[in-house]
């Protein structure tokens, strides 16, 4: 009798939503403490959201007697990245659109400086093209897509070498 395959959905939700709280929690920590641009901030969120993303496959895998093809790690990790980025994405715009604004308002003064003293001879066709296009990039709903983005990235990344590493053939499929 053929085994029944587990439900992503489930673990998918599950860990998907321990991802999400991690990169609102992340963002608070980062703006209460301000950590900004702080790479140990970085270093740890990274580790905590591979261990979300193993825990999540190894849950995948046990459920499914203990047997895991990559292919299957990689659908449960990109279902973990696509509800933990929504998440992520929906606070990351809440975030920087009414709690942080200051941050991409500093951001844009940066670039802006940064912009023309590079380009000191600019015409005012030029600063405004240019402006247009930094207004663009540092928008709340850009950073929150870019949020999305490098949750899908990241969760297929992982997932991958996850799943290579924990795959176990299921015999019976042979």
């Amino acid at each position: 009798m053929e085994n029944e395959k587990p439900k992503i959905k489930p673990i998918a939700y599950n860990y998907g939503a321990y991802l999400g709280v991690l990169t609102a929690a992340g963002l608070i920590i980062q703006y209460v403490a301000g950590l900004e641009r702080n790479w140990v901030v970085s270093v740890i969120s990274i580790i905590l959201t591979i261990i979300i993303y193993y825990y999540g496959i190894k849950t995948y895998k046990q459920q499914n007697t203990n047997y895991l093809s990559i292919k299957e790690a990689i659908k449960v990790g990109l279902a973990i990245a696509v509800i933990g980025g929504l998440i992520g994405a929906v606070y990351t715009y809440i975030h920087y659109s009414y709690i942080q604004p200051e941050f991409i308002e500093a951001i844009r003064e940066q670039a802006y400086s940064d912009m023309t003293s590079q380009n000191p001879n600019m015409t005012e066709e030029q600063l405004a093209t240019g402006e247009k296009m930094m207004n663009i990039f540092t928008s709340s709903f850009f950073m929150a897509t870019m949020t999305l983005i490098f949750s899908l990235f990241f969760g297929l990344i992982i997932s991958l070498i996850t799943g290579a590493i924990m795959k176990k053939d299921d015999p019976s499929l042979a």
